[in-house]
């Protein structure tokens, strides 16, 4: 039981995919009621399992690489012996079929979005294919699977239709440009390992440079975004403000120990202010949009 609960390691996205899915149900513009609970759980809960699905297949994938990083073995239940890849693959296509089954409850356009999810999920890890050791490629399909994704199937949950709208590409695109930094973030993190597997992802061509300059340009993006959905009231102002006011508190320390530190330092020391920044944000924004 403790391999399986670490197989699907929770920790590293389980409040992301509620920021994810609850800004999916904002940006719709309808207003939430009590009728509408049952539905947004739902969504949250197949969101849950699909990404826990990408995480656990990953893992088992990578479990024979991990075997030979020291920072890794013991993180992975599969290479620390903890559970058998036999085991491991049953848990983790079993947790994609449970998903599949609420994804289908909440109609077709979810259920489409979440089968296209598990399969870039399986894809993504899986070594007949690896789309992670396709540069371009593996940044794509991280943005999509681990983020841009669970938005559409929380938006498409409350609006079956699916024609062309800013009100969900423009956050969709948001989170898709946040995904992609992240796995700049972890590519260059895990440079040295990924090398010695011999994965080929878009970091290890450009350099561990050339990827800091990247990240930075993706940030740049998202706020730019981020601005232009204010302009066109996607986002309330309100909101905007409400993260200035937090930010003042929860980004002093990170500020404080910007200088002297390296790039993955500083983005170490940011993440998960802007995490709290966000789901206090996010809850408040919900809260108003019931009353």
């Amino acid at each position: 039981m403790t391999g399986l609960i670490r197989l699907t390691r929770y920790q590293d996205y389980f409040v992301t995919v509620i920021i994810t899915t609850l800004l999916g149900f904002l940006v719709s513009g309808i207003h939430l009621n009590i009728n509408l609970v049952p539905r947004m759980l739902g969504v949250i809960l197949a969101n849950q399992l699909s990404v826990a699905f990408a995480f656990m297949i990953n893992d088992v994938a990578d479990a024979h690489d991990d075997a030979t990083d020291k920072l890794k073995v013991n993180r992975n239940p599969v290479s620390a012996g903890l559970l058998t890849p036999n085991l491991a693959y049953i848990a983790s296509f079993s947790v994609a079929l449970i998903s599949v089954f609420i994804f289908y409850s909440l109609g077709f356009i979810p259920f489409l979005l979440g089968i296209v999810d598990l399969i870039l999920s399986a894809l993504y890890s899986l070594k007949f294919i690896r789309l992670k050791s396709i540069p371009v490629v593996d940044l794509i399909s991280h943005g999509l699977m681990l983020g841009g994704l669970q938005l559409l199937c929380a938006y498409f949950t409350l609006i079956p239709d699916l024609r062309f709208n800013l009100n969900w590409f423009l956050p969709f695109l948001f989170v898709v440009v946040i995904s992609i930094r992240g796995q700049f973030f972890n590519q260059i993190k895990d440079f040295v390992c990924d090398q010695k597997a011999g994965i080929k992802n878009i970091t290890a061509i450009v350099g561990v440079s050339i990827a800091h300059f990247l990240m930075s340009a993706l940030s740049v993006t998202a706020g730019i975004i981020f601005i232009y959905c204010l302009i066109i009231n996607i986002i309330p102002v309100w909101i905007f403000l409400l993260m200035l006011l937090m930010g003042i508190v929860f980004l002093k320390e990170p500020l404080s120990k910007f200088r002297g530190r390296s790039g993955l330092e500083k983005a170490e020391h940011f993440h998960i202010p802007m995490i709290i920044i966000g789901s206090i944000s996010l809850i408040l924004w919900t809260i108003s949009r019931f009353v």
